[in-house]
C-alpha cells in the first residue's frame, strides 16, 4: 500500500510539473481535449468532497501505520521468535521451529549479515528501510496534516486491521498456513485462546501507531508554526 500511495504522489507531482495551470483544454482540438482528459485522470481533484478527502487520508493513514506496524512487529515478535528468516541473535526467548515462508527463501540456521547481499538487503528494505521512510515523511513534511476525523481513523485503521485478519484466515484455508505465526494455535501452545488474543492485540496495535503518528505530526506542526 506504502508503495501504492508513493506512485500516486509521484504521478500527482510529475502531472503538476508539466501542467502547472490545470488541466484545461488550449483548444478545441479533438488532441487537446484528450490531453486535457488524462492530465485530469492523473490529477487530484481541486475542491474534494468530505468523502474523498476522508478516504485518501485513511488510504495514506492505514498504508503507513500498517508499514510501521509490520516493522514492529517482525523485529520484536517474528525475529526473537525465530520466524525472521534468518538466525536471530542469541538472546532468551521462546523460538519455534521455522514454519512461514520466509524461511523458503532464506537460511535460518544463518545470521542475516551472513546471506547473500540481495537477502539481506530485501530483508533490510521491507522490515526497515519501509519503515524509516514513512518516519522522515510524518517527521519532515508539511504537506502531512493530523488525521481528521481522529475517532474515524481510529476506527478505519482498527477496521482495516480486523480485514487483514479476515484475509489472513482466507490464507489458512487454501494454504493451510497462517501468515503471522501467533494466529496458529498449534504454535501458541495449542491454545486458540492464545492465537485470539493475539489477534486481539495486533488489531489494538493499529491505533496505538495511530496515536505515535498523530502525535509526531502534531508536534512537528507545532514547531513549524513557531517559526
Amino acid at each position: 500500500m506504502q508503495w501504492i500511495y508513493h506512485l500516486l504522489a509521484l504521478t500527482w507531482t510529475g502531472v503538476h510539473t508539466f501542467q502547472p495551470n490545470g488541466a484545461e483544454p488550449d483548444d478545441d482540438s479533438e488532441g487537446s481535449s484528450a490531453k486535457a482528459r488524462i492530465a485530469r485522470f492523473f490529477t487530484p481533484p481541486h475542491q474534494p468532497s468530505t468523502i474523498e478527502r476522508v478516504g485518501f487520508s485513511m488510504f495514506y493513514t492505514v498504508s503507513h501505520i500498517f508499514t510501521l506496524l509490520n516493522t514492529a512487529l517482525y523485529w520484536t515478535v517474528l525475529v526473537p521468535a525465530g520466524h525472521g528468516g534468518f538466525k536471530a541473535p542469541e538472546i532468551p526467548s521462546h523460538r519455534h521451529g521455522p514454519s512461514n515462508t520466509t524461511g523458503i527463501f532464506y537460511d535460518p540456521g544463518k545470521g542475516l549479515f551472513e546471506e547473500d547481499d540481495i537477502k539481506a538487503f530485501s530483508i533490510l528494505n521491507i522490515w526497515t528501510i519501509t519503515a524509516v521512510i514513512a518516519f522522515v515523511e510524518v517527521v519532515f513534511f508539511n504537506s502531512i496534516r493530523r488525521h481528521s476525523p481522529v475517532v474515524g481513523h481510529v476506527v478505519g485503521t482498527m477496521v482495516a486491521s480486523g480485514l487483514y485478519l479476515a484475509w489472513a484466515s482466507i490464507g489458512k484455508l487454501a494454504t493451510d498456513h497462517w501468515g503471522l505465526f501467533f494466529l496458529d494455535p498449534k504454535l501458541m501452545g495449542n491454545s486458540t485462546g492464545a492465537a485470539v488474543a493475539a489477534g486481539v492485540g495486533f488489531v489494538v496495535a493499529a491505533p496505538i501507531i495511530l496515536t505515535y503518528l498523530h502525535g509526531l505530526t502534531a508536534m512537528r506542526e507545532a514547531i513549524t508554526a513557531s517559526h
